[in-house]
């Protein structure tokens, strides 16, 4: 059984000190919104929501001395975004922690290249204070951007964690409320994925229009063990990843009306070994069969989507080869990342999809 639950959440504002948010109660104590009575799915039935409470951590000050040498940068986007469409990333940033987000010039293009988009998607955040995400919103910030950013807790069944993060540009995207949570194996010990699936909701702000609505979609944020999605695997996580999708749809079209559900992530196969969960109706990968990682040999990072349903995307996508685009040599490269940012371009407003979601993902 799976279970939905509150992430270990912050926001960062500006230059303010950086805030945590934790498990401390239970909400309603269970929502239950319908049974998947899938053959050999899962059960995500039983869905934990916690209330938050709030903590300062003082130590994660993005003004802290070891960040004093990351200067503003020139932000330089490659090219300017309209009002009617909005561009999503989702970006390894291979070993994000202390080391490397202390690092003036890794920092400086990081920033470059995150803020070329709405929203991004991290994976490999290796920090419990979260100290890399909220250095590089300050840096983004201090060079005249507006972003804010939400963080999970630290993941992982051994002693190795990562965190997820959601990147975005307050200016053209806002996060629904109360919209960040895990998708958590329960009970443990079934560890059907090693990393837990990030979850958060948003839509874009745009100009009010007659009849027109705001882009609403919810985001997955996955980075798979490499082990686990192999053809020896036991149990292959990209087929524990089909119902997920399914899960996580039928919970936000119950609680928010959302129907349009991106899975992004680091996750370790090519586009022709998705299992499962690229045999989903509708499922396509924006990347197809282009490499994402720095060496341009590998297809290991997407953004899939139920193309029946988020009629938004444009069927513009990009892989974002920054050691060309800086001028970095393949050593530079390797600093900031062994893998490439994906993204896509989706109309900034609601358009009707070719069918709807229905209960247990079903297509109707």
């Amino acid at each position: 059984m799976f279970l939905i639950s509150r992430t270990l959440r912050f926001i960062v504002h500006g230059v303010s000190p950086l805030r945590f948010v934790g498990p401390s109660a239970t909400l309603l104590a269970m929502l239950v919104v319908g049974y998947l009575a899938v053959a050999g799915k899962l059960d995500f039935a039983s869905l934990d929501l916690p209330l938050d409470a709030v903590q300062d951590l003082g130590a994660t000050d993005p003004a802290s001395p070891a960040a004093t040498s990351l200067q503003p940068v020139s932000l330089d986007r490659n090219a300017p975004r309209p009002n009617e469409r909005i561009r999503l990333a989702t970006f390894n940033i291979q070993r994000f922690g202390e080391k490397k987000s202390a690092d003036a010039e890794v920092m400086g293009h990081l920033a470059k290249i995150v803020s070329n988009f709405d929203l991004v998607a991290i994976q490999e955040v290796q920090s419990p204070q979260a100290m890399p995400i909220a250095r590089l919103i300050d840096l983004i910030n201090r060079s005249g951007g507006r972003y804010d950013a939400s963080v999970s807790e630290p993941i992982g069944h051994t002693t190795y964690k990562e965190q997820y993060a959601f990147v975005w540009d307050t200016t053209r995207i806002r996060m629904l409320p109360d919209s960040a949570y895990m998708v958590r194996d329960n009970p443990p010990p079934h560890n059907r994925m090693h990393r837990p699936p990030m979850v958060g909701s948003f839509e874009t702000r745009i100009q009010p229009q007659a009849g027109r609505r705001p882009f609403r979609f919810t985001v997955i944020n996955v980075h798979t063990d490499p082990d686990e999605v192999t053809s020896s695997s036991q149990l292959n996580e990209l087929n524990v990843l089909d119902d997920v999708f399914i899960r996580v749809r039928e919970y936000e079209y119950q609680v928010r009306q959302i129907t349009n559900v991106l899975l992004v992530g680091d996750l370790n196969v090519s586009t022709a070994n998705l299992g499962e969960l690229g045999a989903i109706p509708g499922m396509m990968s924006v990347v197809g069969t282009t490499p994402t990682n720095t060496a341009g040999n590998k297809t290991y990072d997407h953004i899939l989507m139920d193309r029946q349903i988020t009629t938004e995307y444009t069927g513009v996508f990009g892989v974002v080869d920054y050691q060309r685009d800086y001028g970095l040599t393949s050593a530079q490269a390797n600093r900031v990342s062994d893998h490439c940012p994906v993204w896509a371009e989706f109309s900034a407003y609601e358009l009707p999809p070719l069918a709807t979601a229905g209960r247990g993902g079903s297509i109707r």
